[in-house]
């Protein structure tokens, strides 16, 4: 079964995925929802995003994938409310070990939690776990946990200053 519904996406899916017109992006959602992904409300996925296994996806409400974002889905994908995946950042389930020359692989799932930003060109590695309110820098790599409510950058990315929220009176 899992091998047909990968070729069904990957045949059928996928590229009716990216001719919905730009700004369709209820379809978009009814799309990725009839291969399986589970969405909130107001999920925007904009045409140009890769995705390889939808079913393994579950976004909250008011999430949004910028155009080039790669999605690799071998394990599941959990991201929370009013999160940004940002332009040509990936979020990766699967990865070959380089210390062992690519013979083994490591696979795990992603947490995103609620209120988070990744931001372009950032990747997150499998097996971690973003916690509420963190911004993920352009260009950073998690591999692992950041803790909340942060500003995390770097290579692995790490926690550089505390994200705070004004209120306007």
């Amino acid at each position: 079964m899992n091998g047909a519904r990968e070729m069904l996406w990957k045949f059928v899916g996928s590229p009716l995925f990216r001719v919905i017109p730009h700004l369709a992006y209820p379809a978009r959602t009814k799309l990725l929802q009839l291969f399986g992904m589970q969405c909130g409300h107001r999920v925007r996925t904009r045409k140009g995003v890769t995705i390889d296994k939808p079913w393994n996806i579950i976004a909250d409400d008011l999430v949004i994938f910028g155009d080039c974002a790669t999605v690799r889905a071998s394990e599941p994908i959990t991201i929370g409310k009013r999160c940004v995946i940002s332009q040509y950042a990936t979020l990766i389930t699967e990865v070959g070990e380089t210390s062992t020359g690519g013979t083994t692989k490591r696979v795990d799932a992603i947490t995103i939690e609620d209120d988070v930003w990744v931001a372009t060109d950032a990747i997150v590695m499998p097996g971690s776990h973003i916690e509420s309110g963190v911004v993920v820098g352009a260009r950073s790599m998690v591999d692992g946990r950041l803790p909340k409510w942060t500003i995390c950058t770097g290579e692995p990315a790490a926690p550089r200053t505390e994200r705070v929220l004004y209120e306007q009176n």
